[in-house]
């Protein structure tokens, strides 16, 4: 059983030196299997300033990888400090307790990394950054579906779900341009919609 320990302390605890080498939460190892980021309107009756915040929906610590990389480590190292350092317990409870701190420490790491990348996000974006800036599609999408895109929003990339209403898949890697956001949904147009558009008019 020791060596499971270690083996888990190793693992894990590569993918914690490099997140905490990089500002705790910058190196991207984390994948969350959570619903993708959308747009909500929060309109301002006093103003017309509207603010959009990313939805999310139900979060579940087991479904990220942060989850199972700060669990993993502080699952080895507690077995491995209780394994040498507590003679009087026997190997099964040395597990149960390995077990339970590394679901703790886990859940809680991969919370608490959650909220910050959430409110980062959420201090970043606002309806006057988001219309008429130009973003790069991630995932492909047509009018009958929807994809993602990565906009640069004040120096930091941004992903969000958006929609079209062109007749063709726009593919990954085009550039689009942001024309609104309505009904919760973030709009956008090819960078040749926008050519012809502008060519039209003139």
């Amino acid at each position: 059983m020791v060596s499971a320990y270690i083996f888990c302390l190793i693992i894990g605890g590569v993918f914690v030196a490099l997140s905490a080498f990089a500002g705790l939460d910058g190196v991207d190892f984390d994948q969350d299997f959570e619903a993708d980021l959308e747009i909500i309107d929060k309109e301002n009756k006093q103003g017309n300033t509207s603010i959009y915040q990313p939805s999310r929906g139900l979060w579940l610590p087991f479904f990220s990888l942060k989850f199972w990389t700060f669990g993993s480590c502080f699952f080895g190292l507690t077995g491995i400090l209780l394994y040498y350092l507590s003679a009087s317990l026997s190997p099964t409870i040395i597990a149960i307790l390995s077990i339970i701190i590394g679901i703790l420490c886990g859940t809680i790491m991969a919370w608490v990394l959650h909220t910050l990348k959430h409110s980062q996000v959420d201090s970043l974006v606002r309806s006057s950054d988001l219309v008429g800036l130009w973003g790069t599609v991630e995932i492909p999408f047509n009018k009958n579906s929807k994809g993602k895109i990565q906009v640069n929003v004040k120096g930091t990339v941004v992903e969000f779900i958006a929609f079209t209403e062109e007749n063709r898949e726009l593919t990954k890697g085009e550039k689009v341009f942001i024309v609104g956001v309505e009904n919760n949904r973030i709009w956008v147009v090819s960078e040749d919609w926008l050519a012809k558009s502008s060519e039209e008019k003139s």
